[in-house]
C-alpha cells in the first residue's frame, strides 16, 4: 500500500514537471511577443533619439549584430535628432519580420525622404532588430 502511494506521488510529480515544462516552452516559443515588430522599431528609434543607447542596444539581435556597445553608439549617434519615421506596414513569417518605413530627415540643403525596411527576428518572446 505504501509503495503504491509513493509511486502515485512520483507519477504525479513527473506529470506536473512535464506540464510545467510544456507551459514554459509555450510561453517562451509559441505565445506571441508583447510588442509587434513595428512597435519595436518605433521604440528603438525613440530610444536612439533620447540618447538611451542601452535600451536601443537591447532591441538588437546579438545573434546577428556583433558590434560592441561602443561601436553601436558610434553608429546610431550619427542619426539626425530631427529624423522622423512612420511605420507603413509589417510582414511576419514565422520567426522573421520585415517592417516597412518612411523616413524623413530635414537637412540644410533640403529634406531627405525615403522608403525603406528593417528586418527583425524573433528571439524567444521578443522581436529583435537584425541590423540597426
Amino acid at each position: 500500500m505504501v509503495k503504491k502511494t509513493v509511486l502515485s506521488a512520483l507519477a504525479l510529480l513527473v506529470f506536473l514537471g512535464l506540464a510545467a515544462g510544456g507551459g514554459f516552452y509555450y510561453y517562451e516559443n509559441i505565445n506571441p511577443p508583447d510588442l509587434t515588430p513595428g512597435q519595436v522599431i518605433e521604440q528603438y528609434f525613440a530610444a536612439v533619439q533620447k540618447g538611451d543607447y542601452q535600451k536601443a542596444y537591447q532591441m538588437v539581435s546579438r545573434q546577428h549584430y556583433h558590434d560592441s556597445f561602443n561601436q553601436f553608439i558610434d553608429r546610431v549617434s550619427m542619426y539626425s535628432p530631427e529624423m522622423t519615421l512612420q511605420v507603413q506596414g509589417e510582414t511576419i513569417d514565422n520567426n522573421k519580420a520585415v517592417v516597412n518605413l518612411h523616413i524623413f530627415i530635414p537637412l540644410e540643403f533640403g529634406p531627405y525622404s525615403s522608403n525603406t525596411s528593417m528586418d527583425l527576428i524573433r528571439e524567444k518572446r521578443e522581436w529583435k532588430i537584425v541590423c540597426p
